[in-house]
């Protein structure tokens, strides 16, 4: 009777389930596998964007310093105004931080321009202070990368 079952087929069920089973031990540690690279490289990924986020920009980028209006030292005769108005070319920061220290630029600008003749101020004398500036600026904002300084309006009244 055991002859006529293998014969109809119907023990053939009983031999296929370990065949399933090996091929089922086979294919789930790849298939796990796939699904846990794929759930590490999204948290990756992620992890990785909020942090590039968080971190100050390496692009460069144009900050505008107020006007500044400053008297040049005369001695006794009459005032001379100077009016300024530049721009900063500085990375490796953020504008929030850069509003932060700007009371500090503008501090910079005032105190050397009041240590400043009319006469310094001709001709090279621009040059410089833009060198003068620039170098005390980047001293003052030391982790932020100073590149450069623009002046934008330069009026000696």
């Amino acid at each position: 009777m055991a002859d006529d079952q293998e014969a109809d087929g119907t023990a053939a069920p009983e031999t296929a389930a370990p065949r399933r089973s090996k091929k089922l031990l086979l294919i789930l540690p790849v298939l796990l596998l796939i699904i846990g690279g794929g759930i590490g490289y999204y948290f990756h990924h992620n992890h990785a964007r909020k942090a590039h986020d968080n971190k100050p920009s390496d692009a460069t980028s144009l900050i505008s310093i107020p006007t500044i209006i400053s008297n040049l030292d005369v001695g006794s005769t009459r005032p001379v105004f100077v009016r300024i108005t530049a721009k900063l070319q500085v990375s490796n920061t953020t504008p929030e931080e850069m509003a932060e220290k700007m009371p500090q630029i503008q501090d910079l600008f005032q105190s050397y321009l009041h240590e400043s003749r009319q006469s310094e101020l001709s001709g090279n004398g621009i040059y410089r202070l833009r060198e003068a500036l620039l170098g005390r600026i980047a001293t003052e904002l030391a982790p932020i990368k100073v590149q450069d300084l623009f002046f934008t309006e330069f009026l000696i009244q």
